[in-house]
């Protein structure tokens, strides 16, 4: 659910789900909306005007670590502070306040958005001592009605996004730590827990150790904050980084030649944001200086919708419902400003060669759907006024992008993106379609363009697929509250600027393919018959142990508030399917079993779905009916798109559509036994919607391995 909900339904209604009888319940009723509210908006920002940050020196920071005192040299030992700090983000904006990663012991002044980044290698395990120095109050405006966020507003849980790791340090929403050393019900890895009892290194009050094997193939994973009831703030707040492993597969693509080496492979971490503007605050959101400290009210402060609109969201009005507070959980946040490796707008001044580009979706809950498009030296993307998208006629394609890996490794075949594909809403496709907490990783040649610029343009809507013109900001969008000058934002579509240079050593792609489909890894579950575009629905290798049938919900609130849910295909005590994430576990699973999930999406969004512990693989994707609470596939199925091939762990779904995967629940082979969970029992992990506002109002369930 989003802005302007009702005329989304009616959108969905023609065009996605015409003839499915897809349950909506009270949820389903069409009002016309008001008037689009003018938010606060960011001030008009400079773009390209300062160079993007690699890793490194004078770059984001990444953590040195020692071989742990401990468990010996196959683990390495980090030490990490998670703080408060400033940055500068852009030249025109005074410091910007953020919540983050340090190495423990670097001084604050050093500290970067972002910053943080590990690479390691397969097989060399970490050891991760957190300390918590988080301030109170928070630096963005906490609404205390969501589930779990009436506790300290500086508690932190480090969630490893993707990675396979013993449940008490997956980072769960209840292993939330504060300073103080209150924790949540799931904590086991502070003061007397099983880390510190091994390890004779006394844990104190504030920290946390999480032990994470690494025993997966190369990939780009990240940790970010997780703790109840305000992973969505946290998240915003900066308290994110990278976590990348290598591997001998990876290795041996390199020596070859057929990627580029590690110093042609960068990290593209993308998020859009909102920044105070003083001198309209008060005019688009009087009630800012309220409810948020007095430190954040300056230039470039960081800014969050906090009042929950009925012109924006549907809120339901009766005796029933009580008023929504100040500050408000709202369904999305969508800022209007785009950040690439921590900073506005940066310039990538990149050789006419090929480079490794690893992308990372970190949006709240914005998706991007990005095309490479050529732009004439020192000029922008002009949009079409009519098609909404760019005059390719001025803006060619640019060399095309070649997804060779996504969330779970390698693909089985690298996938061609020709960049002249806008987003269609009829079939919900694009040209490289992410959904938030996805990763694409991409090779880019540049060779032979030496003297050209380029620029990452995204045109997805938000919500996707089927959002107002309002949430999409570039120049020359009516719709948008403020406009842009030209070569400044507010601006989502533009997202990132390369301009080539002559390269000092060639390096153009060789011919051939580059991936082979025997290095996917582990081997695929269900083998697919063709790699050939459309791939027919996949047949499991070997029958599961289990198909389980599942619900994505909307329902409202006791405020009158949309809010989103996971649930069975049984009704519980709520009316409909959903279920909150507080209800007990219904998704209790065997270790070592397989099985298919069935997902039925009910709602009118795309949910990228997020499985802590397991990658999944998409088998397929159908539409369905419920006739008399009973749900059936119907219609034509279709399998994975190119880019599934292969392991995932945030898969999209999309409305009025099953989604179906298959995944193996084994657990990870750690030095030290495992104690169960005492909120859930067993191996207590969750599985949730990666729109941050979805997932904490309640969009997630708990996924517990006995």
């Amino acid at each position: 659910g989003g802005r302007m909900k009702m005329t989304r339904r009616e959108f969905l209604k023609s065009s996605l789900v015409a003839g499915a009888a897809v349950g909506l319940g009270g949820a389903g009723v069409l009002i016309k909306p008001g008037v689009a509210h003018a938010a606060a908006n960011s001030p008009n920002l400079a773009k390209w005007i300062q160079p993007i940050r690699g890793l490194g020196l004078g770059g984001i920071p990444t953590l040195s670590g020692v071989a742990d005192p401990f468990f010996g040299g196959s683990t390495t030992f980090y030490q990490v502070t998670v703080g408060e700090f400033t940055d500068q983000l852009h030249p025109a904006l005074g410091t910007t306040r953020l919540w983050g990663y340090r190495e423990t012991g670097t001084p604050v002044a050093d500290q970067r958005h972002l910053g943080g980044v590990i690479i390691t290698a397969r097989g060399q395990a970490a050891r991760i001592r957190f300390t918590n120095t988080l301030p109170t109050p928070h630096i963005i405006p906490v609404d205390i009605t969501v589930p779990g966020a009436n506790q300290a507003q500086n508690r932190t849980a480090t969630h490893i996004h993707g990675g396979l790791v013993p449940w008490i340090s997956d980072g769960g929403p209840f292993d939330w730590w504060d300073p103080s050393g209150n924790h949540g019900l799931s904590f086991l890895n502070g003061p007397g827990s099983v880390l510190d009892n091994i390890l004779g290194d006394p844990i104190q009050l504030g920290e946390a150790d999480y032990y994470y094997p690494n025993n997966q193939s190369e990939r780009l994973v990240w940790y970010h904050d997780h703790a109840h009831g305000i992973t969505r703030l946290n998240a915003y707040a900066g308290v994110a980084s990278g976590y990348l492993i290598v591997d001998g597969i990876g290795n041996a693509y390199r020596t070859s030649g057929v990627i580029p080496d590690i110093p042609s492979t960068f990290p593209l971490v993308f998020q859009d944001k909102v920044f105070v503007d003083p001198a309209t605050i008060n005019l688009t959101d009087p009630t800012w200086s309220l409810v948020a400290r007095s430190d954040v009210q300056s230039l470039g402060s960081l800014w969050y919708e906090h009042v929950y609109n009925p012109k924006e969201f549907r809120l339901l009005k009766s005796k029933k419902y009580l008023t929504p507070p100040n500050p408000s959980a709202i369904p999305e946040f969508f800022g209007d400003t785009m950040l690439c490796n921590g900073t506005v707008y940066p310039l990538f001044m990149v050789e006419a060669k090929r480079y490794r580009f690893i992308i990372l979706n970190a949006c709240n809950a914005r998706f991007l759907n990005i095309n490479l498009l050529e732009v004439a030296p020192g000029t922008e993307i002009a949009t079409d006024p009519k098609t909404l998208f760019a005059n390719l006629a001025v803006n060619p394609p640019g060399p095309s992008i070649t997804q060779i890996g996504s969330e779970g490794g390698f693909l089985v075949t690298e996938v061609a993106y020709p960049n002249n594909l806008p987003f269609n809403p009829a079939t919900l496709t694009g040209n490289l379609l992410l959904g938030s907490a996805e990763r694409a990783d991409i090779i880019i040649d540049f060779t032979g363009m030496a003297g050209k610029e380029f620029i990452l343009y995204n045109d997805a809507p938000g919500p996707f697929p089927a959002g107002p013109p309002t949430t999409d900001y570039f120049l020359g969008n009516p719709k948008n509250p403020i406009q842009p000058a030209a070569d400044t934002g507010p601006d989502t579509r533009q997202i990132l600027r390369f301009n080539v240079i002559t390269a000092a050593v060639a390096d153009p792609q060789p011919p051939g393919p580059i991936l082979n489909p025997l290095d996917v890894d582990p081997p695929l579950l269900a083998t697919p018959p063709t790699i050939v575009a459309p791939i027919p629905p996949l047949v499991p290798d070997v029958p599961p142990a289990f198909v389980r049938d599942l619900t994505l919900n909307e329902d409202f609130d006791q405020y009158g508030r949309l809010r989103q849910l996971l649930g069975t295909t049984t009704p519980g005590v709520l009316p409909g399917f959903g279920r909150e994430y507080l209800e007990p576990a219904t998704e209790i699973v065997q270790a070592g079993s397989t099985e298919v999930w069935r997902i039925f999406n009910l709602s009118a969004d795309t949910h990228p779905i997020h499985f802590h512990l397991v990658n999944v693989q998409v088998i397929s994707r159908q539409p369905f009916k419920v006739v008399a609470g009973k749900f059936t596939p119907s219609g034509v199925a279709r399998g994975p798109e190119p880019n599934e091939l292969g392991w995932k762990e945030t898969v999209q779904m999309h409305p009025g559509e099953v989604t179906s995967v298959i995944m193996k629940f084994d657990l990870p082979v750690v030095p030290f036994n495992v104690p169960t969970s005492p909120r859930t029992g067993g191996n207590e992990y969750v599985w949730h919607c990666h729109i941050l506002e979805h997932e904490e109002h309640d969009m997630m369930r708990p996924l517990v391995v006995i």
